[in-house]
């Protein structure tokens, strides 16, 4: 049992985040390929991915070793919005950082394996690594990324909406089974030795995982990084076929609103909700931003309100079917 323990101060600093970026889910994407759970979901990617010859290097096994712990490379890259700068971050990581990841992985698995070796003193071994973490990227994940991003742009359009309307409690009580509120503390059910975390202050980022299907603490005691809570989004069977399905869904729905319209739809989706905000996030005027977003809300895929003398938008359950390809319910 993992247990952080929240104050004042850190409850008033919750926030939901989309996605930690393409490496750390790639990353965690390793140990989905080497299950054989939740077939129903990742059966499909996982026959593909398999087939490639570029998912066999030694050191992917070696990062992803068939008992846990892995190699917790996620945490060294960091949050990132694409792969460069996650493979950035990892080269530029502080020796005693990778050295102690790399002293917790010896200590549960008695040695650390041959492929990772020098990687606490050595930039060339860090690259090797890279590269073959960033072959697999984009024999795997790559081309399905845009569909993973757009669900997970979803899903935290969701958890945003939950702690808009009910709070902290509201958020942290829902976002998985193995996920308990018990004020002011948030319990995690995970295999292996707990912990706990105290926050000091810094808050919590709470972000969702597409592949990973348990949740875990990302948390640095002397880092600079927030602590995180990585949770599993909801995902169905219907919705794991789409993403598996081949094409772009950014480009589709570029094609179908337009570049800018839909660059627009997606940042709102993302959390850019303010028209000024919106109009630095894609590069153009206000007014451009704010007869885009008319457009939107007569098409029903936004909607507009006044907050604090300006305006804020949403996505509809519409906009956020759609971004999420999913068609909306019946009525």
């Amino acid at each position: 049992m993992h247990t952080i323990h929240l104050t004042t101060a850190d409850l008033a600093r919750v926030r939901v985040g989309p996605t930690l970026g393409p490496m750390a889910e790639t990353l965690f994407s390793l140990t989905t390929l080497r299950g054989r759970g939740e077939e129903a979901l990742f059966g499909a990617w996982r026959r593909r991915a398999r087939r490639a010859p570029d998912v066999r290097f030694p050191v992917l096994g070696a990062i992803a070793p068939a008992v846990p712990p892995c190699f917790d490379m996620a945490v060294l890259a960091g949050p990132g919005g694409d792969f460069s700068e996650g493979r950035e971050s990892f080269l530029a990581s502080p020796r005693r950082a990778v050295e102690a990841e790399l002293d917790f992985y010896a200590g549960r698995h008695g040695r650390v394996p041959a492929a990772l070796d020098g990687l606490a003193d050595s930039s060339a071994a860090r690259r090797e690594v890279l590269s073959a973490v960033e072959t697999y990227h984009r024999a795997a994940v790559g081309p399905h990324w845009d569909r993973v991003r757009a669900h997970l742009d979803a899903e935290r359009v969701r958890r945003g909406m939950i702690l808009l309307d009910r709070g902290v409690e509201g958020l942290l009580s829902g976002l998985h089974p193995a996920i308990r509120w018990t004020p002011p503390a948030v319990h995690i059910t995970a295999p292996g030795p707990g912990g706990d975390f105290v926050l000091d202050g810094r808050g919590l980022l709470v972000v969702p995982s597409f592949f990973l299907r348990a949740p875990v603490v990302m948390y640095a005691a002397d880092g600079p990084a927030d602590p995180i809570l990585i949770y599993p989004a909801a995902l169905g069977a219907d919705r794991a076929a789409d993403v598996w399905t081949t094409g772009t869904s950014a480009r589709a729905l570029a094609n179908l609103l337009g570049r800018t319209r839909a660059s627009v739809l997606t940042a709102i989706a993302d959390g850019v909700l303010t028209t000024g905000a919106l109009a630095r996030r894609i590069g153009i005027t206000s007014a451009a931003v704010s007869q885009h977003t008319g457009v939107l809300r007569e098409a029903g895929l936004i909607t507009t309100r006044r907050h604090h003398g300006g305006v804020l938008h949403t996505l509809t359950p519409t906009g956020l079917a759609l971004l999420d390809r999913r068609r909306p319910p019946a009525p």
